[in-house]
């Protein structure tokens, strides 16, 4: 694979992997808002730890400019290898 390639992947699953890791985060509190219900705990607590959860989950839902100009980037160079390769000799 070529450099332009490598650098197409990273800017492509850079947004991703970044998406990716606030879900995650968002499903770490919502198991723990499940865990302090299961053991009773008072509701100020749990509702903080469910606002938690909805924060992690909108911050993965809004990508910042900056990662959707890496991504647009990774992808017109990516369109730009497959065009390349479709007419090559």
């Amino acid at each position: 694979m070529s450099k332009a390639g490598l650098v197409s992947d990273a800017l492509i699953l850079a947004p991703a992997i970044w998406a990716c890791s606030f879900l995650l985060r968002s499903r770490w509190h919502e198991r723990a808002v499940a865990r302090l219900v299961a053991q009773g705990a008072d509701e100020p607590t749990i509702q903080l730890k469910r606002e938690e959860a909805r924060y992690y989950q909108d911050f993965a839902r809004v990508m910042p400019n900056y990662m959707l100009a890496a991504l647009t980037l990774g992808l017109a160079i990516r369109a730009c290898l497959i065009l390349a390769a479709f007419f090559a000799p």
